[in-house]
């Protein structure tokens, strides 16, 4: 009896294992997907309305959904509560140009702070979780949505009004762009090392190479005006992963 009651033991903690690994591979979906809607969403507005911005930004917000609700479907931490605030908050996402403002999130501009406030909290609870992207596939998806995270943050800053003053030290402190930038590049250059193959090491230098064109104007936030070039070399780059070859091990 004592040893039919460790097996079942033992098969719950695997399953619970099992589960957690992919529900913290869910989240980190979401969050790649959030960021990449913010990104469209704000580019919408930098570029005077160009609707190919919006319509990249439906797309993304879609799967940002979709992807949540799988979370919440995996028992993910926090996931009840995440998809209020996400359902509350995408039916606000609408860009508006108004002789006075420009385009700026309307009629609530309050909605911009709880959008940035979502994804600051998306990305801390991704880094909880940060032991369960141990393996070279799963590094190669974090150094990704990491790099569309930072991205995602220059152009909502680079859409207001206030710029930095805008940030408070809470959404600072969970989405800290420099420090979150030498991270990506430190992981980057192990992930060359250990590349499968010589075709995927190349696509990871030249990964490498094109974030750090970009860095100093994605994360310092000084060259706002570089959004037109952040936003295709970010696009580069996410095509760029998916041609890395991935390992059977």
């Amino acid at each position: 009896m004592g040893i039919l009651r460790s097996i079942q033991i033992l098969m719950i903690a695997i399953l619970f294992s099992t589960s957690s690994v992919q529900a913290s591979e869910t989240l980190l979906n979401h969050l790649h997907h959030v960021s990449q809607a913010m990104s469209a969403l704000y580019m919408h507005g930098l570029s005077e309305g160009n609707e190919k911005y919006q319509d990249e930004f439906e797309q993304y917000k879609y799967k940002a959904l979709i992807s949540l609700k799988k979370y919440f479907s995996q028992g993910g931490l926090n996931s009840s509560e995440l998809l209020k605030r996400w359902q509350d908050l995408e039916g606000n996402l609408n860009l508006k140009h108004t002789k006075d403002f420009g385009w700026d999130l309307s009629p609530n501009p309050l909605v911009r702070f709880e959008l940035r406030s979502y994804h600051s909290d998306i990305y801390k609870l991704m880094v909880q979780n940060k032991a369960h992207y141990s393996s070279y596939d799963q590094q190669l998806k974090l150094a990704r949505t990491q790099i569309e995270a930072v991205s995602a943050r220059f152009y909502d800053i680079a859409s207001t009004y206030d710029g930095t003053e805008s940030l408070s030290n809470a959404d600072f402190n969970k989405l800290n762009s420099k420090l979150v930038s030498q991270e990506v590049k430190g992981n980057l250059a192990r992930l060359t090392s250990e590349a499968p193959d010589k075709a995927s090491k190349g696509k990871l230098k030249s990964i490498k190479f094109k974030w750090e064109f970009v860095e100093e104007s994605v994360t310092d936030h000084q060259n706002q005006s570089a959004y037109f070039l952040v936003y295709a070399t970010k696009n580069n780059i996410s095509n760029a992963f998916k041609g890395i070859s991935l390992k059977t091990d």
